[in-house]
């Protein structure tokens, strides 16, 4: 996610993780690169759709990612308890059909849950290497559960309704250069996000898919999730639960969606499961105009007893 739950806990526990050290950035060019979740590459994350990468410091260690983070990494400190990093770099990728200067209405309810004494420094247009409209937002607060005073930058972009956020946690004071180059290493990768062909079964288990979740049929829908299922730490019994939300973008409780066609960039097999990526093209009764790409979220598939089944982000 890649992106999991609702819009409002899009970052939840982002400024209560945190970790430093000297950046050394990867310079390694990513056109040849796996995204992450197949084959890391140390200094250098790599999305699959989206595809874009971003470059960070060699030395720091990934974290568990929460909410509709799909990607984190910081280093410990000795002076920090165990599992806090600063500085902290987190990726974000979701759909929100918002405009990135409404930024506030998304990240400002997590922030007033876990943080006090919020200061926004900045919030200005702004663009990635390549020209590609920005936001960049940089805050100040005191996180609740430790009483660390963090600084917060968030850099924001979009394609088509998917936002693209790199979020950057220090508790140096005002973030300098050095750590706003991690975010704005954001780099969008053109020609990665064409169409690979699948297996016949593979396909047919994409197909059947969209086929169920335009049905609105929980329990159809649910049978194309293995028991063991596990992503980021949710089951199949919670994404149950998630899926009951009309808010979430397929689920079958959305009774507006009319149309779904899984397309796939990203195909590799590895014994009876499968890395996949790629999007769900949508369309609903609201915008019946305008299809909606909406990322793949669970990364993996498993053949079991001959039937593909989503098996999340686990080893």
């Amino acid at each position: 996610m890649k992106k999991l739950i609702a819009a409002s806990l899009i970052m939840a526990g982002v400024v209560l993780i945190a970790g430093f050290s000297t950046p050394s950035q990867a310079q390694s060019p990513a056109t040849d690169l796996k995204p992450t979740f197949i084959s890391p590459t140390p200094g250098l994350y790599v999305n699959g759709w989206p595809a874009f990468t971003v470059s960070y410091p060699k030395d720091w260690e990934q974290i568990t990612v929460q909410g509709n983070a799909v990607f984190s990494v910081g280093v410990s400190r000795q002076d920090l308890p165990p599992g806090i990093h600063l500085p902290f770099l987190s990726i974000a990728v979701m759909p929100n059909p918002l405009p990135l200067e409404e930024w506030a209405k998304i990240f400002m309810p997590v922030f007033l849950q876990l943080t006090t004494d919020i200061k926004v420094f900045s919030d200005k247009p702004s663009q990635l290497k390549d020209g590609t409209p920005a936001r960049e937002v940089e805050t100040e607060g005191v996180t609740k559960a430790t009483g660390f005073k963090n600084n917060v930058l968030l850099l924001m972009t979009k394609k088509d309704v998917i936002w693209v956020v790199t979020i950057v946690v220090a508790d140096e004071g005002k973030l300098g250069e050095d750590l706003k180059k991690i975010a704005y290493s954001l780099t969008f990768l053109p020609g990665r996000e064409e169409p690979v062909q699948v297996p016949p079964d593979v396909r047919a288990f994409f197909d059947m898919g969209c086929t169920d979740s335009v049905s609105h049929d929980l329990k159809t829908v649910m049978a194309h999730f293995s028991d063991r299922f596990r992503h980021s730490g949710m089951s199949k019994a919670f994404l149950e639960q998630v899926f009951r939300d009309p808010q979430f973008p397929l689920s079958p409780a959305r009774q507006s969606l009319i149309s779904c066609e899984t397309t796939v960039t990203v195909f590799e097999p590895r014994g009876d499961k499968a890395y996949v990526d790629g999007f769900a093209l949508t369309i609903d009764k609201v915008r019946r105009d305008h299809a909606l790409k909406l990322p793949l979220l669970w990364q993996q598939i498993i053949n079991e007893h001959g039937e593909w089944k989503w098996f999340g982000d686990q080893k």
